[in-house]
């Protein structure tokens, strides 16, 4: 199956999606018409932004989903398809190649406001999550027959923003950029094959392959300012952040075309900034043109 097509500034350009822990959306009004995806379902994948939507509740259970959280915050997904064997497309696809494909994993949860005739089924938002494997189990499908289900392991962001801004370790040496960015686009392609005893070691491992490439390929130089670095490591390397161009927050494994290197400064501001918006579009511009054509 040919690979979809990153979606292009035009059509990022009304901003990226943006949600509070813990606040309720109605899945219509607030989720699907700003952002695009289905208005069904428990994968909503958008074409016109860089998101993928996650949809959990008690409803699930009847499919034969029992999604659920670990002690450590890892939740556990059922992939779409409500009977017979599930299958690696539509929406199971895109959560597993939302890294490599710059698509940010939304995840909510179905819950009942009110009471009454004035009841009605909100969503909660759990969080941002990045996809780190995943099994296949026999579980019942929607008429109770056994079936063979996947189980996507999706890891917070947060548990990994600062694991790479706190990061010291040097980069392999004698690594060429090439080699360097052969190894990082590798890693982006994830096929859910990798040891899952790992646990979160496993995308910290496939998110410094690319962080590595991408501060090898700014060569000591922010990516957006084109000054350099303000200052040195203690091991003598320039400071540089990983930036990821298509998250409101940073962290995680990416493809590196959607992640740069950026100084403090402007990191801060394409963050925060007046004009963050069109700093960040200006960005996703320029590694999408430098990926395009590949290290030099």
């Amino acid at each position: 199956m040919a690979r979809r097509k990153s979606p292009s500034s035009r059509l990022i350009a009304a901003g990226l999606p943006s949600f509070e822990l813990g606040n309720l959306y109605n899945r219509w009004p607030d989720i699907n018409i700003p952002y695009g995806g289905g208005r069904q379902g428990g994968i909503s994948y958008s074409a016109q932004a860089p998101v993928t939507f996650l949809f959990t509740g008690e409803s699930g259970e009847q499919y034969g989903y029992n999604d659920r959280f670990d002690d450590e915050g890892t939740f556990f997904f059922f992939g779409e398809g409500q009977e017979g064997d599930m299958t690696f497309d539509r929406g199971n696809l895109a959560v597993q190649n939302h890294s490599a494909e710059g698509k940010a994993l939304h995840l909510f949860r179905t819950v009942a406001q009110g009471k009454g005739k004035a009841k009605r089924k909100v969503q909660k938002y759990l969080g941002e999550f990045v996809y780190q494997d995943h099994e296949w189990v026999t579980a019942p499908d929607v008429k109770g027959a056994l079936r063979q289900a996947i189980i996507f392991r999706l890891v917070p962001v947060t548990r990994l923003e600062q694991i790479e801004l706190a990061s010291v370790e040097e980069p392999a040496e004698g690594m060429t950029l090439q080699d360097a960015r052969d190894r990082a686009i590798a890693a982006s392609k994830v096929n859910g094959s990798q040891d899952s005893k790992k646990g979160s070691r496993t995308i910290y491992e496939r998110s410094r392959a690319v962080r590595d490439y991408v501060l090898q390929r700014a060569a000591g130089k922010c990516e957006l300012c084109n000054q350099f670095a303000p200052f040195l490591r203690k091991g003598g390397l320039p400071y540089l952040e990983p930036h990821h161009t298509t998250r409101v927050s940073d962290g995680g494994p990416d493809h590196p075309q959607f992640v740069a290197a950026l100084c403090p400064a402007c990191h801060r501001e394409v963050h925060y900034g007046e004009h963050a918006q069109s700093k960040n579009l200006t960005l996703m511009e320029r590694l999408q043109a430098l990926e395009g054509a590949g290290p030099t």
